[in-house]
């Protein structure tokens, strides 16, 4: 029978297993393809980068490409009724659409040929908008036509209403101007201004687009004609547009409209950047009130986020009522050693500074050739994963909270890459070296496991050990595709303890007997602590997938530094123990056991769906069923994100992930202990602005430290209500 908190757990699993299932019923805009001279002359390249045909009726979905060849096409947005034609020998990308994932605005990218837009009716401000290689176009309820040939013209032609259309710098900075009705403009042209087109002009560049074949441009819903257009379009009759950008009345007319365009972009920059949460939240069993900052900053591939907390009891203003994590007044930044201990009060603060970044972030691993990450970390991986795979820093966030740093850079033939799990208090560190691209060597080491026992009596009597590991790493790449790719890998690792004291029958030092001990037997039978993983990995269509074959023995496991290791250091310190000095024979065995584990997304990644498990055996006589039970490995990953209901917009995810599954079941033992990560959370949209979220995790906190028996843990729900601010 589940423990109390455990209901927690089932009664939030049901409540977005509710929300998963409601989320299918629900449809969206669309951009439909209703008309082609030769629809077999379509092609639509996939945001995957694959090619797939098209049909009249066809939805064209964000992050789409439609590449028409020798015909002409016609898209309708719906239920918007704006229209698209789409000219021959044309590549046109519907990049996003107003009322899916969270957006307000069409956007679009004219990467070549020609287009002619009779876009509808909108409510607000920037509803649409087309880039091309050097421009951007926005515009509300207008009739304009579009032509891109790459490096001679870059221009648009408006019949009806009035365009934003902004030239792209040099240093990346637009130079926007109006282009009202009977006007074009080109960025290529002798000057980037506002200019009157002919009939014939428009007949020699359009003349094959100008007309629908399937839908009607006088059905489309149109903007009311505003005092600005009109004012636009009385002096582009009387006045040229060498003469309008100099005389007084054009400035009169351009700076309404150039005003809101610079808030616009500034409440965007706000928007892109800041975020506000303030609720409660239960942290081991004490229910606080918290107000985070947490804004966002992202250059190209470089993003950073920070995190800017107070969690406090009952007074936001007074300092001794607010949250300590770890024991740790993270806004004194040193002030209490400033005057006894300045070298002290210096790391104080540099530790503080360090808890106020979520994560800064450059690159993916297996991507970019340099990546790193610095912050909360949930999944630092190194090699194929035989020793370190999904280390977390950030189990048990936001009562404990780290900043570590995960990275690396590959240069094809040889690469490197490395992990430390806190930079305020760094005791975890690894590397990997891949050498002639196809071989890697691989360390990990914990230089304070048993950091958790009360009193360094305790540590050193169990030597004070640090935890060692080391790995080889074999990877062939067999094939690489767009949408199938496969790669084979073999891996071998070993752990030992490396003791700073003597205890018991064990000496100072690194115990090599922990690897490998003659009086064990000869030939494999003399060694201990190691593993061997070999297996494939790769991609299938829209499936990730991985598959591989275990075998290892004693008090090392696959993956030994994951999710949980934070948590269970203490405990690796006395197996090691405990299997050197005889007093626990159980942990000498040998597993065997197949991995399998498979993701996929979903309607655009609206949904993403991981699962994996480890079925262990052994060959082991002596291995009892409670010992092999505790090997196995579940994860199970459900991430619902926004977009995939435009009306209203709920998100959510959970994850669940345990050692010892199995085991649990067959004792009727909670399903959530230290040995599980449990976390979700599901996001109501209460406002255009406002979210509320419940987010719900799992607290293990040791609670005793005996010396040679079973550390116990308290497991505790940690359960936060916040709203969300954004802008």
């Amino acid at each position: 029978m589940l423990q109390k908190h455990n209901r927690f757990f089932a009664l939030f699993f049901i409540a977005l297993f509710v929300v998963a299932n409601g989320l299918f019923a629900q449809t969206g805009p669309k951009a439909l393809l209703v008309y082609a001279d030769d629809e077999t002359a379509i092609q639509i390249l996939t945001s995957g980068g694959t090619i797939r045909s098209a049909y009249v009726g066809d939805e064209i979905l964000p992050g789409e490409t439609i590449k028409t060849l020798a015909t002409n096409a016609e898209l309708k947005l719906d239920p918007n009724g704006s229209i698209i034609k789409i000219a021959r020998n044309t590549s046109f990308k519907v990049e996003g659409l107003a009322g899916s994932a969270g957006k307000d605005t069409n956007e679009f990218a004219l990467l070549g040929g020609k287009i002619r837009t009779v876009a509808a009716k909108t409510v607000g401000s920037n509803k649409y908008q087309i880039k091309t290689p050097t421009a951007v176009c926005g515009v509300r309820g207008t009739d304009f036509s579009m032509l891109v040939v790459e490096g001679a013209r870059d221009a648009v032609y408006v019949q009806r209403g009035l365009v934003e259309f902004a030239k792209t710098l040099a240093d990346g900075t637009l130079q926007p101007i109006l282009v009202g009705a009977g006007q074009f403009a080109d960025v290529f042209g002798p000057s980037f201004i506002p200019s009157p087109f002919t009939p014939e002009q428009f007949s020699n560049d359009f003349g094959d687009i100008d007309e629908f074949k399937a839908v009607d441009p006088a059905a489309v819903p149109q903007e009311e004609t505003t005092q600005g257009e009109e004012k636009a379009k009385s002096e582009e009759k009387t006045t040229s547009p060498v003469a309008e950008t100099s005389t007084p009345s054009s400035e009169t007319a351009e700076k309404p409209a150039s005003k809101p365009a610079q808030e616009s972009k500034l409440m965007a920059w706000l928007g892109d950047i800041l975020g506000f949460e303030i609720g409660s939240v239960v942290i081991d069993g004490n229910t606080y009130s918290k107000a985070v900052i947490q804004p966002v900053f992202s250059i190209g591939k470089l993003k950073m986020g920070l995190y800017l907390p107070v969690i406090y009891t009952n007074d936001l203003f007074n300092p001794n009522s607010w949250y300590h994590p770890n024991g740790n007044d993270e806004w004194s930044f040193g002030s209490e050693y400033w005057n006894t201990d300045p070298t002290q009060g210096a790391l104080d603060a540099l530790q503080d500074l360090a808890l106020k970044i979520r994560f800064i972030e450059y690159g993916q691993p297996l991507v970019d050739p340099l990546y790193f990450k610095v912050g909360n970390l949930s999944n630092m991986t190194i090699g194929h994963g035989v020793l370190m795979r999904n280390f977390a820093n950030d189990a048990d966030f936001p009562s404990v909270r780290r900043v570590g740093i995960n990275a690396g850079y590959d240069a094809g033939p040889w690469g490197v890459e490395g992990v430390v799990n806190d930079l305020g208090k760094p005791e975890i560190f690894g590397g990997r070296i891949k050498l002639l691209s196809f071989f890697g060597v691989s360390a990990i080491a914990d230089i304070n496991p048993a950091g958790s026992l009360a009193t360094q009596a305790e540590r050193d009597s169990i030597g004070d050990p640090m935890i060692i590991g080391s790995a080889l790493d074999l990877d062939f790449p067999i094939l690489k595709l767009s949408f199938l790719s496969l790669r084979a890998f073999a891996d071998v690792a070993a752990v030992a303890p490396y003791n700073r004291t003597a205890a018991g029958s064990l000496k100072e030092g690194l115990q090599y007997q922990a690897i490998y001990n003659p009086e064990y037997g000869s030939g494999f039978e003399a060694f201990r602590n190691y593993g061997f993983v070999s297996g494939f990995m790769g991609k299938a269509l829209m499936v990730d997938w991985r598959l591989e074959y275990r075998y290892y023995r004693g008090a090392y496991r696959p993956t030994f530094f994951d999710n949980t290791y934070e948590r269970n250091r203490v405990k690796y310190a006395l197996d090691f123990y405990s299997l050197l000095t005889a007093t626990n024979a159980s942990n000498d065995v040998t597993v065997n056991g197949i991995y399998g584990e498979a993701g996929f997304s979903l309607i655009k990644d609206k949904i993403v769906f991981t699962a994996g498990y480890m079925m262990p055996w052994s060959p082991d006589s002596n291995a009892s069923w409670d010992v092999i039970a505790q090997q196995d490995y579940i994860l199970a990953k459900l991430v619902i994100n926004k977009g995939l209901l435009p009306f209203y917009d709920i998100s959510g995810a959970i994850t669940y992930e345990r050692t010892g599954f199995a085991y649990a079941i067959s004792k009727g033992q909670p399903l959530v202990d230290a040995n599980t990560i449990f976390s979700g959370e599901i996001v109501v949209p209460i406002a255009s602005t406002v979210d509320f979220a419940v987010v719900l995790a799992n607290n293990a906190v040791l609670t005793t430290s005996p010396t040679l028996a079973e550390p116990q843990y308290k497991t505790s729900p940690t359960i936060t209500f916040e709203t969300r601010i954004h802008f």
